[in-house]
């Protein structure tokens, strides 16, 4: 348990009485701000990189390899086919490239859920986002889009148990505000206990200030693209993905 909090400590800037800014925003969009994290002070090199989305001003919604006659491809060209605002990497898949886990896109689903009891389901539903425990997600037609993944980072404002391997991360989370954040880090490999610290320590202290997060399919497989205007991100992988969450702005909804 020591080691575990010392980590802690140390990806969010705290130890040794080591005063932290707070998260600061360039508004990019409507309804799209964006901020760079660097929360390991011993890996001055790596960066986490986040997306704050209003959904009464933008929709999210899935891009599939799929529909575009592949099996698999980059997000970067799924964004570019979708004309998205932000693409990040979904779920988990097959070897074969087999989406695994369940996929709503514009309403419809595209493939099943899955019984792995320490996922969980990330959908908008309404214009609202939520992320719920597999065995508490229901089936509703008012559900816009769903992506399921796991593990479960933050759980109304805790922490779970999660395992202790070290990777580049992605992950959705949504703050008290109903905002969501999407966030890849680059060149910087973390724990998911260390991804959850800082999703869930408060923005006036360096963090995102979420109070449910959900891990999404990194290592090889995190990436992302955005390009609003004049700001151009593009955080590739090695990896080819099935499917990316996309950022849309409302005016192009349905």
């Amino acid at each position: 348990m020591k080691t575990v909090a010392a980590s802690l400590l140390l990806v969010l800037g705290l130890s040794q009485g080591q005063a932290v800014a707070a998260t600061q925003w360039q508004a990019l969009a409507p309804g799209v701000r964006f901020a760079q994290l660097n929360p390991d002070s011993a890996n001055p090199g790596g960066t986490l990189y986040a997306f704050k989305v209003d959904l009464t001003k933008n929709h999210l919604d899935l891009a599939l390899a799929q529909d575009q006659n592949k099996k698999s491809t980059s997000v970067a060209q799924l964004a570019r086919q979708s004309n998205a605002l932000i693409a990040v990497n979904g779920g988990f898949f097959t070897p074969d490239h087999q989406p695994v886990g369940l996929r709503i896109q514009h309403g419809q689903q595209r493939s099943q859920i899955q019984r792995t009891s320490w996922w969980g389901v990330f959908f908008t539903k309404k214009g609202k986002p939520y992320i719920v425990p597999r065995s508490a997600f229901q089936k509703n037609k008012s559900i816009n889009m769903a992506v399921q993944a796991g593990p479960r980072l933050v759980v109304n404002g805790r922490i779970p148990s999660l395992k202790p391997n070290m990777d580049e991360r992605s992950a959705l989370c949504i703050n008290r505000k109903h905002r969501v954040i999407i966030t890849v880090t680059k060149n910087l490999p973390l724990t998911t206990t260390a991804l959850a610290a800082v999703l869930r320590q408060p923005e006036s202290k360096g963090g995102l200030g979420c109070v449910n997060a959900l891990n999404l399919d990194g290592g090889h497989s995190a990436q992302l693209y955005a390009k609003m205007g004049k700001f151009y991100l593009s955080v590739p992988n090695v990896s080819n993905i099935t499917d990316a969450i996309v950022v849309l702005p409302t005016s192009n909804n349905r």
